[in-house]
C-alpha cells in the first residue's frame, strides 16, 4: 500500500482560499481556515507550510521555524523547509545561521537543479548579509549557470513580445520624461551577464540601470556613455509564471528603472509603488 496521504479536496479548497486570504493580507481569514485545516489534516506537510507563511507575515520567526522544523520531520526529502527556515533567518538578522543551514543541505544528497539554484542563490544572499564578497559570487555564479539551465531552450514570449510590452511601459512616462530620457536604451537580454554578476548583481534581478545618473551628468551635458537600461527576461519569465501579471511586471520593472536614471533611490521606489 501507497504511504502517501490520500487527496482530500475539501483540504485542498480550504488552502486554496486560504493561501488567497494570506496575499490579500487578511490573516484573520488565514488564521479561521488555519484551525479548521489543522482539525482535518494538522501533520500534513501543505497544513504546516501555511502556518510557517502565516507566522512569517505576522513577523514570528521563531513560530516560522518550529513550523519549518515540524514539515522537515514529515518529510524529511523536502529541501523546502530548508530555504524556508533560511530565508527566516536572513530576514531577522541572522545570516551565518542561514549560510549554516544551506551548506548543510547542499552538502547532503544531490538536490534537484531548481532546488540547489534555489539554495545557492539564498547562500548568496546571505553571504552578501555577511559581509563575504567572495562567497557571494561565488555562489552567484552557480545560481546564474543552473538557471540558464532550467530555463529551458526557448523564453515564453518572443523577443517582439517582450519588447513591444516593454514600449508600452515607457509609453506611459509623460512627455517631458520621455524627453529627458533622450537616447538611453533598453536592452533585453535573458540573464545578466557573468561579468555583471562578478561586480556584485545579483544574478536573478529582473531590470538594471547600469550608467551615470542624470543628477550625477555634467552640468556641460552627458559624457559618451551615460547609461543603458537592461530588462532580464528569463528572470521576469521565472519571477511571474502568468503573462498578464508578467506584462505588469514588465512594466513596473521598465518605470523602476527609468527611476533610477532619474536619481531616485529605494526610499524613493517604495513610495512611489515600484518595488
Amino acid at each position: 500500500m501507497s504511504d502517501e496521504p490520500a487527496y482530500d479536496p475539501e483540504l485542498e479548497r480550504l488552502l486554496d482560499d486560504a493561501w488567497e486570504a494570506l496575499e490579500d493580507g487578511d490573516l484573520r481569514a488565514v488564521k479561521r481556515a488555519l484551525r479548521t485545516a489543522r482539525e482535518a489534516a494538522g501533520g500534513d506537510p501543505a497544513v504546516i507550510e501555511l502556518e510557517a507563511s502565516l507566522a512569517r507575515e505576522q513577523d514570528d520567526p521563531e513560530g516560522a521555524l518550529e513550523a519549518y522544523r515540524r514539515w522537515s520531520e514529515a518529510d524529511p526529502d523536502d529541501p523546502e523547509p530548508w530555504l524556508g527556515s533560511a530565508e527566516v533567518y536572513i530576514d531577522f538578522g541572522e545570516p551565518a545561521e542561514a549560510a549554516r543551514l544551506l551548506r548543510e543541505l547542499l552538502a547532503g544528497p544531490r538536490l534537484d537543479p531548481l532546488d540547489e539554484a534555489d539554495a545557492r542563490h539564498l547562500l548568496g544572499i546571505a553571504c552578501e548579509e555577511k559581509g563575504d564578497s567572495k562567497g557571494m559570487v561565488k555562489e552567484w555564479l552557480a545560481t546564474l549557470r543552473l538557471d540558464k539551465g532550467n530555463d529551458g531552450p526557448k523564453p515564453r514570449m518572443t523577443p517582439d513580445e517582450f519588447e513591444r510590452l516593454a514600449a508600452d511601459a515607457l509609453d506611459e512616462l509623460p512627455p517631458e520624461i520621455l524627453g529627458r530620457l533622450g537616447n538611453v536604451p533598453v536592452f533585453v537580454e535573458d540573464h545578466p551577464s557573468e561579468a555583471l554578476v562578478l561586480e556584485g548583481l545579483d544574478p536573478r534581478t529582473l531590470g538594471l540601470f547600469h550608467g551615470i545618473a542624470l543628477p550625477d551628468q555634467s552640468v556641460l551635458g552627458p559624457g559618451p556613455d551615460v547609461g543603458v537600461i537592461h530588462l532580464f527576461q528569463r528572470n521576469l519569465e521565472r519571477e511571474v509564471p502568468d503573462d498578464d501579471e508578467l506584462a505588469e511586471q514588465i512594466r513596473i520593472t521598465v518605470l523602476h528603472e527609468t527611476a533610477h536614471y532619474f536619481g531616485a533611490g529605494e526610499q524613493d521606489m517604495h513610495r512611489f509603488g515600484l518595488n
